[in-house]
């Protein structure tokens, strides 16, 4: 790890705009891909989905896509 990494207090780490944003797609991103069952199920209109439902895997993906733009978004400075 660099030393300007080092040197920066936390606080006026998390005051930084991009460290906010990819706090807020990292939270997106979270409940996407915790809520991808029930968003399967109001798609298919149906109470029970399939663990290999093409909808429920697709969502968890965009969840998890979310999560590592997020990630990337909070290293750069």
């Amino acid at each position: 790890m660099t030393t300007a990494l080092l040197l920066v207090s936390l606080v006026e780490r998390l005051s930084q705009v991009n460290v906010i944003i990819g706090i807020i797609l990292c939270a997106l991103g979270i409940a996407i891909a915790c809520l991808a069952r029930r968003i399967a199920c109001a798609a298919r209109k149906s109470g029970k989905v399939p663990n290999d439902d093409t909808i429920m895997i697709t969502t968890k993906v965009i969840g998890l896509i979310f999560i590592v733009i997020a990630l990337v978004v909070m290293i750069i400075q």
